[in-house]
């Protein structure tokens, strides 16, 4: 009996492809629409001006991918970026990583970690920091209230650094509690990255095939249906159907997927099953 390796390396081979089809790789590029595009050219406005910017939407839907790509095009000469994922840090916790990864060397104290801060900025010269705070909606007010405080630090002249927050859709009407509104009226941007449109699903799924290098048609029509449907343009959620059905498709000897493939898959995802299940209820 092969393990799951094994077996999936034979998949791959059957179908000609480069590697296991809809699995994040280091290389892949990022899938483009009018929204991605739009919040791109949003994300350089807010790292050229120093703004602090919101990109918000569902989980699942593709911004830190979105931003990751972005991340990767920023000329290294003009900006620094600096990512910090971790969104339970602390006040103390977030000028101690950010410190870190502006390659100082943290300290105990809040006083020298923002002096540490304010000398990695200044030895930048031209270069413009690029802070970029994921799963945003997760901390807290007083970690918030730091934040703002550390944009002021050149104050009254233009701020230290860009700002990008990255959240769920809920993450603007936060920012408007009392205890964070300082923060939200800085933001300078704010946009929504929404699902793939119905008709968006086939490019999309076209486009990360062609990835793992196969150039042909892989996906009958009924099954892309299928998956547009279940997944509601969900990229991540996409992604782990097709994936599950490729994969039952390779196991039954079919070099295209179905829509008994998908339905399969639908069984196997958490969420798409639950789904099916609260419809059929």
């Amino acid at each position: 009996m092969k393990n799951d390796n094994a077996q999936l390396s034979d998949y791959v081979h059957r179908w000609g492809a480069k590697h296991v089809p809809f699995q994040d790789q280091p290389n892949q590029s990022l899938f483009h629409t009018e929204q991605t595009q739009k919040a791109i050219e949003l994300l350089n406005q807010a790292a050229s001006l120093r703004s602090v910017m919101l990109l918000c939407g569902s989980n699942g839907v593709g911004k830190s991918v979105l931003v990751a790509e972005w991340i990767k095009s920023l000329p290294p000469k003009a900006y620094l970026p600096v990512v910090i994922t971790q969104g339970t840090l602390s006040p103390s916790g977030l000028l101690w990583t950010l410190s870190a990864k502006l390659g100082r060397s943290p300290r105990h104290l809040r006083c020298s970690n923002l002096v540490e801060i304010q000398e990695a900025i200044d030895g930048l010269g031209r270069v413009i920091p690029v802070v970029v705070l994921d799963e945003a909606q997760n901390y807290t007010a007083s970690a918030i209230e730091e934040l703002r405080m550390l944009l002021g630090l050149n104050l009254p002249a233009q701020p230290s650094f860009a700002l990008i927050l990255i959240g769920d859709e809920y993450l603007i009407n936060t920012l408007r509690l009392q205890s964070r509104r300082p923060l939200y009226t800085r933001i300078a941007i704010a946009w929504q990255l929404d699902p793939l449109k119905p008709d968006e699903v086939p490019a999309y799924l076209e486009h990360i095939i062609k990835q793992a290098g196969l150039e042909r048609e892989c996906f009958e029509p009924q099954a892309i249906q299928m998956l547009a449907a279940a997944s509601e343009g969900m990229a991540r959620t996409l992604n782990l159907l097709a994936q599950a059905a490729w994969i039952e498709a390779s196991r039954q000897g079919e070099n295209t997927i179905g829509s008994q493939h998908v339905q399969t898959a639908l069984q196997r995802v958490p969420l798409a099953r639950d789904k099916v299940q609260i419809t059929s209820a």
